[in-house]
């Protein structure tokens, strides 16, 4: 990868300025997945943030919950601004785990929450990616974890700005076939990140 990389396993664990160090001697233009306060620092290093991150509830507790969208609809209008602001082109959401609810009702919360995100990120050209995961061994629970049910989500909230973060590891240990899933997605249009 060029552009960015990929947090997690002992790359957290350095320093963010050393990361950013290292990150621009090798040629790369971006650090992933880092919050907000952390821009001064990667705009130290000429680098920007393709992907922020720091949404309210993270993973298992996200946009499938009407009671979780007042914070993160606030902690959007925040951080868009900021996002944009600092050439920052994409903010990672999450649907939230089922606990018990069923796959119909999440993703008409989804919607809802992101009609209420997306004016925001129109305006200031942000998109808005929702990351599909697994269900079955690294993310128990979680409600978007099969390409139809994302694509149904990014259908119904009818914007160019919000999209899906199409994770080949995830969506391969859901559903297997990624080449005829992919090639389906394409069929269907610009949907994934």
């Amino acid at each position: 990868l060029i552009r960015a990389r990929q947090p997690g396993f002992d790359v957290d664990k350095i320093p963010l300025d050393d990361l950013c160090r290292a990150a621009k001697e090798i040629g790369l233009e971006s650090v992933e997945l880092v919050e907000v306060k952390d821009f001064p620092t990667l705009r130290k290093h000429g680098l920007i943030c393709a992907m922020v991150t720091g949404v309210p509830g993270m993973i298992p507790s996200g946009l499938n919950r009407v009671e979780n969208h007042d914070r993160i609809v606030s902690w959007m209008e925040r951080t868009i601004p900021a996002a944009a602001d600092a050439g920052a082109p994409n903010i990672i959401c999450f649907s939230g785990n089922r606990d018990g609810m069923s796959d119909e009702q999440g993703l008409e919360n989804c919607v809802t929450g992101l009609k209420r995100i997306v004016p925001a990120a129109e305006k200031r050209g942000i998109t808005i990616c929702m990351e599909l995961l697994n269900s079955k061994r690294t993310h128990k629970d979680y409600m978007g974890d099969h390409t139809s049910w994302g694509i149904e989500l990014v259908n119904r909230v009818g914007s160019e700005r919000f999209k899906l973060l199409y994770d080949i590891f995830h969506m391969q240990i859901m559903e297997g076939d990624l080449i005829d899933t992919i090639r389906d997605i394409m069929k269907q249009g610009d949907q994934a990140y």
